[in-house]
């Protein structure tokens, strides 16, 4: 059955635009909105309403703090509904602003907790060289750098031989050369220069580092398991920021992420200064329309449905029809003004004249299975026309046309060929008078009148 289809003129205040289109989105099935573009060369001082996209800002921000939160974006259905951009903003600061805090005090910690290992790395090393901490605190009138120093650039300390500095290589690692290099007091400076040219990264020792370096490293270490202790807690305390903020963090994502593409359906909003429009295809008359758009101040006008075929817009054609026979839909081809469909007719004739002769057990089991591996419409109908020539098979009881399981219930004909040719000719010749039909029956769709305005 071919519904009729109806072009309607909806006017509406332009401070309704979105809860308008929120309206028109819920019944997207049976509404086909027509681009501006197409209809604001016959109107004056009219534009499209394609601004730029006021949920861009909100949604790189929602994005930023899932992300950084490690929040799976699962897919949930939520209402369009409007959203204080403002808000959601200042309640993602405020998420960002507790995060900074917690990260501000995790590089501390990591700071010092690395300092913390290469000061037991250092101590390690004086220790084999048999160097005493106390010594090194009792210097006067010389200062000793401790630290580390790229295995690269070891060999550049030669060219500096003419300055007043020792040094001396502690132990190695795959990258670096544990050294101590020194000076007298008023010269350290510049020494200190010629090492940072090298990449020197100097490693102080713990001032609370005297007598046994065994209490020094043991002290150290407890520090470093309270760091980590502490680490832990503040990873605890980011994973409390993400619970209590998760649901209404995707909440607030979908919400944004739907009001952002209905925003880009302004594509089909006509701008006229005060007030807006949408010209929409639908099935549905003017009442239902009304009660779907119930808009206070909205008005609704029905033009003829070809007011712009000149320029190529055309109406979708709603055809309905039992779930078994709308495979068979994919048949014809439909057009605005036809109200003639003859899905049905055509099914129950290719299915019965599938079913008498065709009808082969071989042939319609494969068939049906032929219908798994071909996709869309056309897989559906072949499942239809297969069951049809199975269930034929059954009462002429043969198998690929070749072989008999049992005697016949009935008999067309042995000639196979002539019955599949008698097949083809009758559902194409029913395709031809369908097809005829539906032009003859086509109503006309001349133009009554012009645009109304109110």
């Amino acid at each position: 059955m071919i519904k009729n289809t109806h072009l309607y003129n909806i006017v509406f205040s332009r401070d309704d635009y979105m809860e308008v289109l929120m309206k028109l989105e819920n019944h997207q099935d049976s509404i086909y909105p027509v681009k501006a573009k197409k209809v604001i060369s016959n109107l004056d001082h009219a534009t499209s309403m394609e601004d730029r996209n006021p949920y861009n800002e909100v949604l790189d921000e929602l994005y930023n703090v899932m992300d950084v939160l490690h929040i799976e974006r699962v897919d949930r259905p939520v209402q369009s509904a409007f959203l204080n951009v403002r808000e959601i903003l200042d309640y993602i600061s405020e998420i960002h602003q507790k995060l900074d805090d917690i990260n501000e005090i995790k590089r501390g910690i990591k700071k010092d907790y690395y300092e913390n290992q290469e000061a037991i790395e250092l101590i390690s090393c004086l220790n084999r060289d048999r160097i005493s901490i106390d010594d090194i605190h009792e210097l006067k009138y010389v200062a000793l750098r401790f630290g580390k120093l790229p295995l690269s650039q070891i060999e550049k300390i030669k060219y500096f031989d003419s300055y007043p500095f020792v040094y001396q290589e502690l132990s190695h690692t795959d990258q670096f050369a544990w050294i101590v290099y020194g000076g007298v007091e008023h010269s350290i400076g510049e020494i200190d220069n010629i090492f940072s040219s090298m990449n020197f990264e100097e490693v102080k020792l713990p001032k609370f580092a005297h007598g046994k370096m065994e209490e020094a490293v043991a002290e150290l270490k407890a520090e470093d398991k309270t760091m980590e202790a502490y680490l832990q807690e503040l990873d605890q305390r980011i994973e409390k920021v993400k619970e209590e903020n998760e649901e209404q963090l995707l909440g607030d994502f979908w919400k944004t992420y739907r009001l952002k593409e209905l925003y880009k359906k302004g594509k089909y909003v006509v701008d006229l200064k005060t007030k807006a429009a949408v010209y929409a295809f639908s099935s549905f008359n003017k009442n239902e329309l009304e009660d779907i758009v119930n808009v206070p101040g909205i008005t609704i006008h029905e033009l003829p449905i070809d007011t712009y075929q000149d320029q190529g817009i055309e109406g979708p054609v709603y055809v309905e029809n039992n779930t078994f026979f709308q495979p068979f839909e994919c048949l014809f081809t439909f057009k605005p003004g036809e109200k003639f469909d003859p899905t049905v007719i055509a099914g129950v004739v290719m299915m019965l004249s599938a079913l008498v002769l065709l009808g082969d057990l071989g042939v319609g089991v494969l068939a049906i299975l032929l219908s798994f591996i071909i996709k869309g419409n056309i897989s559906k109908l072949l499942q239809r026309v297969g069951a049809a020539v199975t269930i034929g098979g059954l009462l002429s009881g043969t198998v690929f046309y070749s072989m008999s399981l049992y005697n016949s219930i009935f008999v067309v004909g042995t000639n196979y060929a002539m019955q599949i040719g008698l097949f083809f000719v009758i559902n194409i010749a029913l395709l031809l008078v369908c097809s005829l039909v539906k032009k003859v029956t086509k109503r006309s769709t001349k133009s009554k009148g012009g645009l109304s305005w109110q």
